[in-house]
């Protein structure tokens, strides 16, 4: 895990490359920084649940209580414009912001669907206004728990 974790990081990501090799994880180019940086992901929060959905239901997790409130009422709160700026990320950016996130996530135990997430990041450079459209409806689509 160690190792994994040394992937997060432009110096040290040589040391997770023999782990990675068989998921062509070696390079610098997209394809193997996305691969690189969710296997670094896993290796900082291990919480992995394939039934967790994209990582905008994960996101919505960590939305109190008074934001919810606020997303019934039409209006975005303090959590919601982080969620805003994650999804503004262009090519390389979005691996800083997942990670912030993440970090999150891993202090209130809310596990993440790294299948998902690695199928996601793939394709953000290319697809990422679909993969925006899925995590924004996932954040905030209506949900039946949230009406008063």
């Amino acid at each position: 895990m160690a190792n994994l974790r040394c992937a997060l990081v432009e110096s040290k990501r040589r040391r997770a490359w023999p782990a990675l090799a068989s998921y062509e994880g070696i390079g610098d180019d997209f394809k193997a920084l996305t691969i690189q940086h969710v296997a670094g992901f896993f290796a900082i929060h291990p919480k992995d649940d394939l039934n967790a959905g994209n990582f905008g239901d994960s996101c919505r997790q960590l939305m109190d209580e008074e934001e919810r409130q606020k997303l019934v009422e039409g209006d975005v709160g303090p959590f919601s414009r982080r969620f805003q700026h994650l999804l503004a990320a262009a090519g390389e950016e979005i691996f800083g912001r997942v990670m912030r996130l993440l970090m999150r996530c891993k202090s209130e135990e809310i596990p993440i669907n790294y299948a998902q997430l690695l199928y996601d990041l793939s394709r953000w450079q290319y697809a990422s206004d679909s993969v925006r459209t899925q995590w924004a409806t996932s954040f905030w689509a209506p949900r039946e728990e949230d009406k008063p």
